[in-house]
């Protein structure tokens, strides 16, 4: 499936089709509706920090320039789509209430990640 907003099933229909058909709520992410909203909120300095720790362990690339461009918005919802998690991780990034919550879960993800790393390569010596 691939949404435009999310929602909580208020309700489900009762059907013969092969798909469900349901009413939607969007209260709980009404928020989403609104462009940049809770942008100021995100520690920018922690998530790219996070990043660049990750990248530099994981040897990958980074145009700096394009993220020094994004917004905050821009900047962790592309992050949490293009990240190498799992699906249980980016589920998570997905229903955090706020972004915010999505860019602390984020650099939580990335952190605990990196201390896995550490921890394997640390028992192959």
């Amino acid at each position: 499936l691939m949404g435009v907003a999310r929602f909580r099933v208020a309700r489900e229909e009762t059907t013969l089709t092969p798909y469900r058909i349901i009413r939607p709520d969007f209260a709980d992410f009404a928020d989403d509706f609104e462009e940049g909203f809770g942008e100021s909120k995100v520690d920018r300095t922690s998530l790219v920090e996070a990043l660049r720790i990750f990248a530099e362990a994981h040897d990958i690339k980074i145009d700096w320039d394009d993220i020094d461009k994004a917004s905050n918005e821009t900047l962790v919802n592309g992050l949490a789509m293009l990240s190498p998690f799992g699906a249980k991780e980016k589920q998570a990034m997905l229903e955090a209430a706020d972004l915010k919550s999505r860019a602390e879960m984020l650099v939580a993800i990335s952190q605990m990640e990196m201390a896995r790393s550490a921890d394997a390569s640390n028992h192959l010596h």
